[in-house]
């Protein structure tokens, strides 16, 4: 099991939407379609108010591989709500265009 074991809900999620590095999420988002994205959101949008305490027990620099995989759905969650919530496009319309938006790692 890739996640903690009360999260174990989520597993099915974990293959393909929980992805570290945050050019790649924005890549993820971009590359999905509406329904895939909706269907990510829905299935995360119920469990974090679980998962935001759950990873705020732990050093943001000392995750245990579960925790880090947890952190990497919730970044994703976070990447794709705009697109669900506002946009209703994995893209943002009328904005920069994706090509050229480049994210610099840290």
């Amino acid at each position: 099991m890739a996640l903690p074991h009360e999260f174990g809900d989520l597993e099915q999620w974990v293959a393909d939407w929980a992805i570290g590095e945050e050019a790649a999420r924005n890549r993820k988002r971009l590359a999905s379609s509406m329904g895939q994205l909706q269907a990510y959101y829905d299935a995360l949008l119920p469990r974090m108010d679980a998962i935001i305490p759950h990873l705020n027990q732990y050093s943001l620099h000392a995750l245990a591989p579960a925790e880090q995989t947890l952190l990497d759905l919730a970044l994703m969650f976070m990447e794709a709500a705009p697109a669900v919530e506002i946009y209703r496009h994995p893209d943002v319309p009328w904005g920069f265009v994706a090509e050229r938006f480049h994210i610099l790692p840290a």
